[in-house]
């Protein structure tokens, strides 16, 4: 085998490995209201960033709703509240990773 096909074998796999990776689904924590959070979160960005924010407390969430709200995110009172609900209690304080285990 030359070595021009074995470093783009090399290289060819290397892309299919991180494509699959990249393909997978985050995913929200289990709970009540998760769809509609995951769709309303998902209009305008990945659900990398939700979990990145996670273990704010629920004035933060309701901060955080606040803003996405001025950016552009259309929601009615109803969902608002489901999407609140959810994030305090799945994505709470109580959810933040431990910094001694990192």
């Amino acid at each position: 085998m030359s070595r021009e096909r074995l470093v783009f074998g090399v290289l060819g796999a290397g892309v299919l490995i991180f494509g699959t990776a990249a393909a997978q689904q985050i995913e929200l924590p289990p709970g009540p209201n998760r769809e509609v959070v995951s769709h309303q979160c998902q209009e305008c960005h990945d659900l990398g960033m939700v979990l990145a924010a996670a273990g704010m407390n629920r004035e933060g969430w309701n901060s955080t709703i606040e803003e996405m709200i001025g950016n552009g995110m259309h929601v009615d009172a109803e969902d608002r509240a489901k999407i609140l609900d959810y994030l305090s209690s799945a994505l709470g304080p109580k959810s933040a990773p431990d910094p001694v285990n990192r």
